[in-house]
């Protein structure tokens, strides 16, 4: 661990020294004062990461150089394909809002107050931040630069530079961020809270009084994001049925008033497949813009919704297509493509699938497979998605019989179980009664095709025939 930590800060001082910080939104220069611009209104969790290593099992040769890759047993625990090593806590999440005169100025063009900040602190989560502000200065400043020339000729960068004596500049350039952030496909910075100048202001027992938690670390920094609500498809990808369950019962006039029944499955399944739509657009559009996001799961897809109630579009009776927004979040270990091959471990795991890749060398296998990663990362989740969020247990599948569908279960089954053949795959999930509809509804909108193309985009890259994200956008699946 303590090497991969060495490893990935290299790769962050490599970004740093090698790429155009691209920030025109001036995200990274601009500083809110908190109590002044912003106030902390409480404190929402925290957020860690899993370090997934893939393992390669070989004999070694009687000269104990040439090895002799074997493959274990997808049954046995002693020799396991992939381990999986949680951090621990390294980022703070605090919801707040703006007040003063920018959160007037948010109020009265009818734009969301509401903010999330997350707290950086200690030599790993410092990296984690600086990771996020590289990718997302370049996201943001490709959707500002064709809205304002302002921003374009670079203004809102010195205006978020010198926003202590060009605040009301800067609030009006801050409200139009908001505004181009709203339906963005990833979750916009808008700056960094000024910690310096309260390090010897902090009241221990006052902040933990507020917030139930220590007060910040010296060192640390407070990104300020836009408000998205704090629901990812790790928290919805579950059983519509179970879900349902757990709703406790109204008190009607006649007693108690069970939950609504469930929507039509037909229009929940087309609530997931535009859940699937827009994800892929979502990584489409950070590819395009040459960012790779390189930690893809659950938990960095955030589902939220146009109206103010952001949690209205995880609800397990949302159909409606159109107030629904997915949003890219948790971009602590991307990076710009072009500089992928700069990184050790990338260019072990592009080996692996029979590519050599050279540092410093920029080339199309290094384009190809950095984007192939998120594509496989991403249908993993497609499947976890379908097969959680349009599953019917009945009362003949109890919640206790279901089978594993977590992404390492998936993972395992369809490299380990299945040797990378979806036909058996989708055979497997065609015994199982509650999935029948998903089989179904698979098959006829060629959803399988797409699932292949984007489990094994890896082994494709090898095969040059790998498709982009805007490739599979064009799928049969999304036309039908």
């Amino acid at each position: 661990v303590e090497n991969k930590d060495i490893s990935f800060s290299e790769l962050i001082e490599t970004q740093t020294k090698k790429v155009e910080n691209k920030d025109i939104s001036g995200c990274r220069a601009r500083r809110f004062i908190l109590g002044e611009d912003l106030i902390l209104s409480d404190f929402a969790g925290s957020l860690g990461f899993d370090e997934v290593t893939d393992w390669e099992y070989y004999y070694e040769g009687d000269d104990g150089e040439d090895r002799k890759v074997v493959q274990p047993n997808p049954m046995s625990s002693d020799q396991p394909k992939r381990t999986r090593q949680s951090s621990g806590s390294v980022v703070r999440i605090f919801r707040g809002e703006f007040v003063g005169r920018l959160g007037g100025t948010l109020g009265a063009r009818g734009l969301d107050r509401r903010v999330l900040i997350k707290e950086f602190s200690g030599k790993l989560a410092l990296d984690l931040a600086e990771a996020e502000l590289i990718s997302i200065g370049r996201l943001q400043s490709d959707i500002v630069e064709g809205v304002s020339d302002r921003a374009k000729t670079g203004t809102w960068l010195k205006t978020a530079s010198s926003r202590s004596v060009n605040s009301n500049q800067d609030d009006q350039n801050v409200c139009r961020l908001k505004n181009e952030l709203l339906n963005s496909p990833f979750l916009g910075i808008l700056g960094e809270v000024n910690l310096a100048e309260l390090e010897d202001e902090w009241d221990f027992n006052e902040f933990y009084r507020a917030m139930s938690v220590k007060p910040p670390k010296p060192g640390a920094i407070w990104i300020v994001y836009e408000y998205a609500g704090l629901t990812s498809l790790q928290a919805y990808c579950q059983s519509p049925e179970v879900r349902r369950s757990k709703i406790p019962p109204k008190r009607g006039f006649f007693g108690l008033v069970a939950p609504p029944l469930l929507p039509d499955w037909t229009k929940r399944a087309a609530y997931v497949k535009e859940i699937m739509r827009q994800s892929l657009s979502s990584l489409k559009f950070i590819h395009e813009a040459g960012i790779s996001h390189r930690s893809i799961g659950r938990s960095s897809l955030l589902i939220t919704s146009v109206d103010q109630d952001k949690a209205a579009a995880s609800s397990i009776y949302a159909t409606n297509p159109s107030k629904l927004v997915m949003k890219l979040a948790d971009f602590g270990f991307s990076g710009p493509t072009e500089i992928a091959d700069y990184d050790e471990d990338f260019r072990k795991r592009a080996r692996v699938y029979g590519l050599s890749i050279q540092e410093g060398a920029a080339g199309e296998d290094a384009l190809n497979f950095s984007q192939a990663e998120d594509l496989n990362a991403l249908g993993v989740v497609f499947i976890t998605l379908l097969l959680t969020t349009l599953s019917e247990i009945g009362d003949k599948n109890p919640q206790s019989t279901q089978p594993a569908t977590d992404e390492d279960s998936i993972q395992r089954l369809l490299t380990d179980i299945f040797d990378k053949d979806m036909l058996q795959f989708r055979d497997y999930v065609a015994a199982e009664e509650m999935w029948d509809n998903v089989v179904d509804y698979l098959d006829i909108n060629r959803g399988w095709e797409l699932l292949d193309e984007l489990c094994f985009a890896r082994e494709h890259v090898k095969e040059g025939n790998m498709k982009t994200a805007e490739d599979l956008l064009n799928t049969g699946f999304f036309d039908s």
